[in-house]
């Protein structure tokens, strides 16, 4: 094909989630705030400052499947999932609700294959999404040169054969986006860039499409597919100013919004996610009400320690905010102003540099 479109190369990755593997978690302040006393944290059941959403502990995410809860009879598997539920994300909730009466009504077969049973219901549903994606793509392509539409039409063929069986490996979602958007990058037309990349990325995936989830994870085993239903509900640390910028100040975020932030700038992150400043305010006014009982209850040293926590996570994201005015104008005064705390004032210098 055009350009040396490898029309085999779906089955060559594969991925899990995520892994936090080469962060670093050094430096002054991973001296002064060790993991160790992060983890403590958590036991405030504290709100993911982007999502709000409460999180899990990693280490109670691991546990499950290293004792062999899902392993075996999916009834048991889905009995010890349903003590999370309200921390799961959409897509894990509503498959929650999909796989309880099954698991009920075939209580012996295992998780694999309770999903496995899901997947003859759920794959016609995924296909007719994938397949009315491509011919968006396909007609949002109209204008293009010739040369540049028969390319892209090359791309949507073959990825169509993929998820029509027509080839031996199963079609997968990053490697069609990274087609596409190696392709984008070679015509000259930003509106239509622009359409088409959107339009790609509402291609289906296991985080956004419950047919996306059941259809990749039917050839998981028990135990992935116990983890994944928790997985992105887990507490990771995050690096405010990411850690590829030699950033030290960490956050807890639930592992689902640190994925999908990856290394941008946390305005962008701030300005996807309209509720992220009321969020971010909570996290933090929790860690302040600590503080204060800790002080009231003779624990002056702990007080302190995590009152100049919770100001050195607040000054984190205000400097982000400075460093990246062109970016947040939009958000800058409210962000100035939520991120305000009578136990913790914001410096007037910083006020007076920064208001519009």
């Amino acid at each position: 094909m055009a350009n040396g479109y490898n029309q085999d190369k779906y089955g060559d990755i594969d991925f899990y989630p995520y892994s936090m593997n080469g962060v670093n978690f050094t430096g002054k302040f991973a001296e002064t705030y060790p993991k160790y006393w992060l983890k403590n944290l958590l036991k405030l059941n504290l709100p993911c400052p982007c999502c709000g959403k409460q999180m899990i502990p990693l280490d109670e995410v691991k546990a499950l499947p290293a004792a062999g809860v899902f392993s075996g009879a999916c009834l048991t598997a889905v009995n010890a999932l349903e003590q999370f539920e309200e921390y799961m994300k959409p897509v894990e909730y509503n498959i929650m609700q999909i796989i309880k009466p099954i698991a009920n009504k075939y209580p012996e077969i295992d998780l694999q294959e309770l999903i496995i049973l899901l997947s003859f219901e759920y794959e016609s549903s995924l296909i007719a999404s994938q397949l009315t994606l491509l011919n968006e793509l396909k007609q949002a392509g109209e204008n293009l040169t010739e040369k540049d539409a028969q390319e892209l039409q090359a791309i949507i063929k073959t990825a169509k054969e993929f998820i029509l069986k027509k080839r031996p490996v199963k079609f997968k979602r990053k490697i069609f986006l990274n087609d596409i958007n190696e392709y984008i990058s070679r015509i000259d037309d930003s509106e239509t860039q622009s359409k088409l990349r959107a339009l790609a990325e509402k291609m289906p995936t296991s985080e956004d499409s419950v047919s996306a989830f059941i259809m990749k994870y039917k050839d998981r085993s028990p135990e992935e597919i116990g983890e994944r239903m928790l997985m992105y509900s887990a507490a990771t640390l995050e690096h405010i100013t990411p850690d590829s910028q030699n950033g030290e100040v960490t956050i807890w975020e639930c592992q689902k919004c640190n994925n999908t932030r990856s290394n941008a700038p946390i305005v962008s992150q701030i300005s996807e996610n309209p509720q992220m400043l009321d969020n971010l305010r909570t996290h933090i006014q929790i860690l302040i009400d600590k503080s204060i009982f800790l002080k009231n209850h003779g624990g002056n040293e702990q007080s302190k320690k995590l009152l100049d926590y919770a100001k050195a996570i607040r000054d984190e994201y205000l400097l982000n905010i400075e460093q990246y005015k062109n970016m947040a104008i939009s958000i800058e005064n409210e962000a100035l102003e939520k991120l305000e705390f009578s136990e913790m004032p914001i410096s007037k210098d910083f006020i007076k540099e920064n208001s519009l």
